[in-house]
């Protein structure tokens, strides 16, 4: 793991991988999973039973709610390429509960996710959107 020192706390038992890179004072929580070449910024708190595969990149001081699942691969196979795309989470965002990020989407600075939402496109920043597929929230 490139973080040897140890600068962030994770709850055990979880797995991350060598080469997944977790900025310091983050906070991951139980039976989550973090794989090669992950980077997971400062300051972030990722809840338990989370799966973030190949591919994704979480910056700065993001919050990721227990058992949110990120996917890497719009049309995974047993056979044939793998197509991995990437994710990226933006500075200050946050996933609610349960939800399911598809991959190749950015979900930009200061988004909200509702629980269980299943996001399929970009979130704009500041938006907020909840639903399957995830939609923006008019206020009212």
């Amino acid at each position: 793991m490139k973080n040897m020192e140890k600068k962030y706390k994770v709850w055990e038992p979880a797995n991350i991988y060598d080469t997944a890179d977790i900025g310091e004072n983050t906070v991951i929580g139980m039976f989550t999973e973090i794989g090669n070449d992950v980077i997971v910024g400062k300051n972030c708190k990722i809840g338990g039973g989370v799966f973030i595969p190949h591919g994704v990149i979480i910056m700065d001081n993001v919050f990721v709610g227990p058992r949110v699942v990120f996917t890497n691969d719009k049309h995974p196979s047993v056979s044939g390429p793998w197509l991995p795309l990437r994710t990226v989470v933006m500075d200050g965002a946050s996933i609610g509960a349960n939800s399911t990020i598809l991959p190749g989407v950015t979900i930009f600075s200061n988004a909200r996710i509702g629980a269980g939402s299943v996001v399929t496109k970009d979130v704009s920043e500041g938006q907020t959107v909840a639903g399957n597929p995830a939609r923006p929230i008019i206020k009212i």
